[in-house]
């Protein structure tokens, strides 16, 4: 489905019925790579799920970038204005956990509790924001395929890539539909992203932490670093899986998730 909000169309789904839940797609997916959560989300709890796909990705219009955390924040509030929900469950994956903040930052009112996965708190140092630049302009060169090949052995385990081939095509398949200009966008968007450090200590929602415990990306001790400073905060390791946990070992992600949610949402 796409709806406009915040000025542009916003592709997004719904799910299930009771307390909203959304979850933010990690960099460069969109909203189906939450495909493994969803039929755990609906028919073991009592929610509404929501994905959208962020500005660039999925069935989203593709605007000019770069793409700031805080617009991106701005284009899910407008989409929970539109559908009428004033708060909800927020949970992030990787890029998605950037926006988590972002959002959290300007509406805290409406998040009723927090899950933050495979993520960090921190910009982006010098070098960063270089690799980023360099990773945008290789996708303007050479399209976004030549993106994908750099960056998958980046988000699966090597034990995933050689024996989850169905895993590893849908993820190849949903990275390779997004435009080079999506990419972009999101790289440079990503790179001028506030520190997010000193948030840590103001969420005063419940919050979950989960991270694969061979992630390499946002690694596992970004992850202890929020859990220790967020007040309250879980903190669940996801065995065998590298950065995009859910869709490497959904049944551990599942469990993590649904145990947060049966408890504090």
């Amino acid at each position: 489905m796409r709806i406009q909000a915040n000025g542009i169309y916003l592709g997004y789904e719904e799910w299930g019925a009771g307390k909203p839940l959304v979850l933010l797609h990690a960099f460069p997916c969109n909203r189906s790579m939450w495909a493994p959560q969803i039929s755990t989300l609906i028919q073991g709890h009592d929610f509404e799920v929501i994905t959208p796909d962020f500005r660039g990705f999925g069935e989203s219009e593709v605007p000019e970038g770069p793409y700031l955390m805080d617009m991106l924040a701005d284009d899910i509030a407008a989409l929970l204005d539109v559908l009428h929900i004033e708060a909800c469950v927020l949970g992030g994956l990787s890029m998605g956990g950037y926006v988590a903040f972002a959002f959290y930052r300007a509406y805290r009112t409406r998040v009723r509790a927090l899950i933050l996965a495979d993520t960090r708190p921190q910009a982006d140092t010098p070098g960063g924001r270089a690799t980023r630049e360099e990773t945008a302009r290789l996708a303007e060169r050479e399209g976004s395929q030549a993106v994908v090949e750099q960056l998958l052995p980046k988000l699966l385990t090597a034990e995933t890539l050689q024996e989850q081939i169905g895993t590893t095509a849908r993820l190849r398949a949903m990275m390779e539909i997004a435009t080079p200009a999506g990419i972009a966008g999101a790289l440079r968007g990503m790179a001028l992203r506030p520190d997010s450090t000193d948030l840590l200590s103001q969420i005063q929602c419940p919050t979950l932490v989960l991270v694969g415990e061979e992630d390499g990306l946002t690694p596992p001790s970004d992850a202890r670093m929020m859990a220790q400073c967020i007040p309250h905060a879980q903190l669940v390791t996801i065995p065998k899986a590298a950065h995009l946990a859910n869709m490497e070992r959904p049944e551990a992600f599942n469990r993590a998730l649904s145990a947060f949610l049966e408890t504090y949402a």
